[in-house]
């Protein structure tokens, strides 16, 4: 996107909304707080509640970032969404005060929004990024999308922890009944700070992608172990993990080794 065309998607909306836009995004916090219950997300514990943090997520519906936002953000700090659909001026205004959102240009370089997302980082705030680009609408699938390099060249600029979320999904994405948001160990780039990003970025992404989709593979063989069950059997094994040591890697050796599925809720 040229840079013309980039002024002219900012021009779409405001920085700073007004009184009904703000209104607006009030009433959309509060059926947030409706719909989305505590069980619809696993291991929370594991997402840091002081400091700065880059979250990551797969990205299958428009509501997944309404989930992180609300259960791990508590509401708070900035979430990039793609320059397209800022570009529509009520939805761009609306973003920017439900969430701060930072409008992003996919496929090209975008060093206005970097700059924001470095900005809130910088000053110990939480920033979401989609690393897929756009969604990958089977969130049944074993396979992630290729993932870009924007979120990890965030991390190692501002050594900011990276937190992996995935979001597993049974139904449509706007049935809510089956979906599962599980947070999994942040990914230490520490062995990458050190080193020239441009040289390292291209392994560290990669890093990146071997870590989400070993988060992916152990929910796939608990829920293969219980056919289908996950919901169940998170809810009951994650009240007997130690918070916030408990981990999905003691829940993959608990499925190995048979342990029952409790009896928590039913999808």
């Amino acid at each position: 996107m040229s840079s013309e065309r980039r002024k002219k998607v900012k021009n779409k909306y405001s920085d700073k909304p007004n009184i009904f836009y703000r209104a607006l995004a009030r009433i959309g916090r509060f059926l947030m707080k409706i719909v989305w219950l505590p069980r619809t997300v696993y291991f929370a514990e594991k997402f840091p509640k002081e400091g700065s943090v880059m979250c990551i997520c797969n990205h299958y519906s428009p509501l997944d970032a309404c989930v992180i936002y609300h259960k791990l953000f508590n509401f708070q700090g900035r979430i990039a969404v793609k320059a397209e659909a800022m570009n529509n001026r009520f939805v761009g205004n609306f973003l920017t005060a439900l969430c701060r959102a930072i409008s992003v240009s996919r496929g090209d370089s975008d060093i206005g929004a970097l700059r924001e997302m470095l900005k809130e980082l910088n000053s110990g705030g939480k920033v979401l990024i989609f690393p897929e680009g756009t969604r990958n609408k089977d969130g049944k699938s074993k396979t992630l999308l290729p993932f870009k390099e924007g979120a990890v060249t965030i991390a190692l600029k501002t050594k900011t922890r990276l937190v992996p979320t995935l979001y597993y999904c049974r139904q449509k994405p706007f049935g809510f009944k089956g979906n599962k948001l599980i947070v999994g160990d942040p990914i230490d780039l520490s062995r990458f700070y050190d080193k020239p990003i441009r040289e390292v970025k291209d392994e560290a992404n990669a890093y990146v992608v071997e870590k989400m989709n070993e988060l992916r593979a152990q929910i796939d063989e608990i829920v293969e172990k219980y056919h289908g069950k996950l919901d169940r059997y998170l809810a009951a094994h994650a009240k007997e993990l130690p918070s916030p040591d408990g981990n999905l890697e003691a829940l993959t050796d608990a499925s190995r080794d048979g342990v029952g599925d409790g009896g928590g809720d039913r999808d």
